[in-house]
């Protein structure tokens, strides 16, 4: 079987890090800003079967090389602060994702696979309107979480009219613990974490041609329902966050953002 090729966007982010050695039986292609350069060659090692590339995905000419003889890419690229303003998120979280399934499509990319997050679907948790539903309407807790929701959208229109195939998945804290009891229900192991991109990209796209999943782990507080998941992927997470109930941080406020004026 021929390797696939996978293009890792934002490679050096906590993600990105996560994710890396579930990739190891790929050929990767990792990219990040310029000044990341150093910690994108600390992470590619010695691997033959790694390449480096820097530089800035809202340089639409960069992004069109960076995708050349990609099988799929992971982008993982973008404003993760979900606090920031649009003014912070409108290029990163818009305009670049545009620019990578445009880039994508006009190169004959197999599959994009979106990180989007549970901050799309968050009004539901914040009015315990749970488990959700993937197949639910976006329902965005911030305005990081509507950047989300309108890549998901984007992405579904270049399914519909392009025929790239997009995966979204809308991950939720990825850590190696949670951080408190709040962020229990939205926790996903990195282990659950390397299982399910691996799933995305290995999918059929014939099957799956565009879907929208929860990444999140086997929690015993089910608030995101991952059964789409697991039917189309074959996505079976292990790990269960209440194991730590006993280690963390007993603030049960939940890991999105609160009710209030938008940032």
């Amino acid at each position: 079987m021929v390797q696939r090729t996978v293009l890792l966007t934002g490679a050096s982010g906590s993600v990105g890090q996560f994710l890396l050695p579930g990739l190891s039986e790929y050929a990767l292609r990792l990219t990040d800003l310029p000044e990341r350069e150093s910690e994108l060659s600390h992470l590619a090692g010695e691997a033959l079967s790694t390449e480096v590339r820097t530089g800035d995905l809202a340089d639409r000419a960069f992004t069109e090389g960076l995708v050349k003889d990609v099988d799929t890419v992971v982008h993982l690229a973008g404003n993760a602060a979900a606090p920031s303003s649009w003014a912070q998120l409108r290029v990163p979280n818009i305009e670049v994702v545009e620019t990578v399934l445009d880039a994508a499509q006009a190169a004959g990319v197999r599959r994009v696979i979106l990180a989007s997050s549970v901050h799309a679907m968050g009004a539901y948790v914040q009015r315990e309107q749970h488990p959700v539903d993937p197949a639910w309407p976006p329902s965005p807790c911030c305005v990081y979480g509507a950047t989300k929701a309108f890549a998901e959208a984007i992405g579904r229109t270049y399914t519909y009219r392009t025929g790239l195939s997009v995966v979204c998945l809308r991950f939720g804290g990825v850590q190696k613990r949670p951080v408190a009891v709040g962020s229990l229900p939205s926790w996903i192991a990195p282990e659950d974490l390397r299982q399910l991109v691996v799933a995305a990209i290995e999918a059929d796209t014939a099957r799956v041609a565009f879907g929208v999943y929860h990444g999140i782990s086997a929690n015993t507080r089910r608030e995101w329902d991952t059964s789409n998941a697991q039917a189309d992927l074959g996505y079976v997470p292990t790990r269960d966050s209440e194991i730590f109930l006993g280690e963390i941080d007993p603030d049960t406020t939940r890991g999105l953002c609160p009710p209030g004026p938008l940032a």
